[in-house]
């Protein structure tokens, strides 16, 4: 579902996958190649959300943002499942683990993982290239070069899916309304 809040409607480029059954509200930017999959909440009724060129957002994650700080997901991030991130920004072609919360004001860097479960507290910078994780999350190491081909593939496996379901069909923003 699309809804315009505030004046704000949704703006979402051209060859994007939505599920239908993700909810994308307000100031929302989704540049070309993005895909919004089942449950996915984001919430730009306070600030603006910008999804980046061929990012992926998975099942029931929620981004929400804040009068102060927007949530920026730059190009080809992996959004893992029930993720929740809140005015931070993920840089490009890094992978936000399954479950993970980030906050207000944290910098996730270009090609980072934060592992599955943690919890990026408010005000944090994850270097480039690095692994972070815990309850709080720490920065445990350098990404491995097996590490770091995995979070290649993790963004291509969803361009070929959102392919998929883009070829059947289904999840076609021009098909919403609010």
């Amino acid at each position: 579902m699309i809804i315009e809040y505030n004046g704000y409607r949704p703006q979402i480029a051209e060859n994007v996958f939505i599920a239908p059954t993700a909810v994308i509200i307000g100031n929302v930017k989704i540049e070309a190649g993005a895909s919004i999959w089942y449950g996915a909440v984001l919430r730009g009724d306070e600030g603006e959300i910008r999804i980046g060129r061929g990012s992926n957002v998975q099942d029931n994650c929620v981004i929400h943002t804040t009068t102060q700080y927007p949530t920026i997901i730059e190009e080809d991030v992996t959004i893992g499942h029930a993720a929740k991130l809140e005015g931070c920004i993920v840089k490009r072609g890094s992978v936000i683990g399954t479950g993970s919360v980030v906050l207000n004001r944290a910098i996730v860097g270009e090609g980072s993982m934060v592992a599955a479960g943690s919890v990026v507290g408010e005000g944090m910078e994850i270097p480039a290239g690095h692994l972070a994780a815990g309850v709080p999350a720490a920065v445990k190491k350098p990404l491995s070069d097996q590490a770091k081909r995995w979070v290649e593939i993790s963004a291509e496996a969803y361009y070929h899916l959102r392919d998929s379901y883009l070829r059947q069909k289904l999840g076609d923003p021009s098909a919403f309304s609010s």
